[in-house]
């Protein structure tokens, strides 16, 4: 690609993401393959410019915002390449992506390539791009049965800071202990020392995820496009159920829920074969979003009457038509006072993308409210926290925040992942001195959150907004060892300069 195809001045919309925070840059590429963004690194390596690197810009986190420098968006490199390498076994098919890919249409692919098989992340934006779902590990509601981004790639090809390749297949290079070496392509050696920073056991997606005697190719998902830049990825496919059940239940009480939470996930072992793949939460401030919003777009409104302030959305994969869980999920919500009467039921497939379609009026409705008080104040921005604790813990944090935003009277609506124990609190300012107030609040709850094994991040990574928070659960000497590793592979800090830490 020569160096005339970066285009300058930069269009407006590649200067900002989806966390609505401006940037600026100085020209801008759009490679169509891996040649081409190899290319561009080594002809620019010399320039001594920051690199952005950009996908579909979906993130919430200013990853793709620009701070100066030039920018790569990958959006161009849209192909899908193929089926990925035969193994000879009885595993899921894989296929092979450029990063550029987005997940809606992967999913259009895959009905007609791989019509038995589908991808089973699934974040709320499927526009987003598949690299960047890998450059940030990104979940969705059904993570909870299929985990992470991470745990479906089995490929990549990494382009590095000097235009130098990788070529990683999970299972071939591994580190030994705390060591790691790997050759690129032309031959080159990179060796170095993994950091010593405790994982957590729950749902993470903040900064390196790194432990002795790791798969070398999971340093490269997360690490949000800081160590190199994704050129081809490969996806481990996961075989379709028989029937999808989507149950969107009402309750009268938080408590009622958050009870009906604990007894599911204890009795979803009942149901197998059946599998349990995802439960949302939504509070009542959440309902009365998108009761009066109008991101729902004409789709059934739960009423506003008692037994229908807060929900829970289950969804189940079905492996038969043998037996269903509908009988066993009604016996659970009878005994947490939930009201099967008080409950929407989705078999098929336009019933479920109603209520998918529910599920998502909340974020849409969030980010509308915060774009319309940005044109009043435009240094604002929605503050959302992506925190995730153990098990035992989520009582306790959802009563700090409760407690928390009562006693500052912040606007905000609680919603997520609550079979995770990954609950977004979205506080919504009014004001810049509100903006203060919940920005403190945040960054306690975070100490908190960090004191009980939790993360602060469980899937929408660190990005340029989030790294006091990353320096909160990493400590001095964690940031210290991620500043080492990206050195390793990055000597000059071109890539994504200021993403995780500065």
């Amino acid at each position: 690609m020569p160096l005339d195809c970066f285009t300058t001045p930069v269009p407006p919309d590649y200067l900002r993401d989806e966390s609505r925070k401006n940037g600026s840059a100085i020209a801008i590429a759009f490679p169509k393959s891996a040649h081409e963004l190899t290319a561009a690194l080594k002809q620019t390596f010399s320039c001594g410019l920051p690199l952005t690197v950009q996908g579909s810009r979906t993130g919430i986190a200013a990853g793709a915002v620009p701070d100066g420098g030039l920018i790569i968006n990958l959006s161009r490199m849209d192909a899908i390449l193929g089926s990925g390498t035969d193994t000879g076994t009885a595993a899921p098919p894989t296929i092979r992506v450029q990063p550029g890919v987005s997940l809606v249409a992967l999913r259009r692919h895959l009905t007609t390539a791989f019509p038995a098989h589908l991808f089973t992340p699934d974040p709320t934006e499927t526009t987003a791009s598949i690299g960047g779902m890998v450059a940030c590990n990104a979940s969705g509601a059904c993570s909870f049965a299929y985990g992470p981004t991470r745990a479906h790639i089995e490929a990549l090809t990494v382009v590095l800071a000097d235009g130098d390749t990788l070529t990683l297949r999970r299972g071939h290079d591994k580190a030994d202990g705390n060591r790691f070496s790997l050759t690129t392509d032309s031959g080159r050696l990179i060796s170095g020392e993994l950091p010593h920073i405790p994982m957590p056991t729950v749902k993470n997606s903040a900064g390196y995820w790194v432990k002795p005697d790791m798969d070398l190719l999971d340093l490269f998902i997360g690490s949000e496009g800081t160590l190199g830049i994704l050129a081809e990825i490969e996806l481990r496919l996961h075989a379709k159920p028989f029937q999808t059940l989507g149950i969107l239940c009402f309750f009268a009480a938080e408590a009622h829920a958050l009870a009906c939470v604990q007894a599911i996930r204890s009795a979803a072992s009942a149901a197998l074969p059946h599998t349990l793949t995802a439960i949302e939460y939504f509070d009542a401030d959440s309902l009365r979003f998108v009761r009066t919003g109008t991101a729902h777009a004409g789709l059934p409104l739960p009423p506003s009457k008692p037994g229908w302030n807060v929900a829970l959305y289950l969804e189940w994969a079905l492996a038969s038509d043998a037996t269903s869980p509908a009988a066993l999920t009604s016996d659970i919500l009878l005994a947490c006072h939930g009201d099967p009467r008080n409950t929407w039921l989705a078999a098929d497939a336009s019933s479920l993308d109603k209520l998918k379609l529910f599920r998502h009026a909340v974020p849409e409705q969030v980010n509308a409210m915060i774009a319309e008080r940005k044109r009043r104040l435009p240094d604002l921005t929605k503050l959302g926290t992506d925190f995730s604790v153990p098990d035992d813990i989520l009582p306790e944090v959802i009563r700090l925040y409760r407690r928390d935003l009562a006693a500052a009277k912040l606007e905000h609506v609680i919603f997520g992942h609550i079979g995770d124990n990954h609950l977004h609190v979205n506080i919504l300012p009014r004001d810049m001195t509100e903006y203060a107030i919940g920005k403190r609040l945040v960054r306690s709850w975070a100490e908190r959150v960090v004191s009980w094994g939790g993360s602060v991040a469980g899937e929408h990574g660190i990005g340029r907004l989030k790294k006091e928070l990353l320096a909160v659960m990493a400590g001095p000497e964690g940031l210290a060892g991620m500043r080492r590793l990206k050195a390793t592979f990055d000597p000059t800090g071109r890539l994504n300069p200021g993403r995780l830490f500065d």
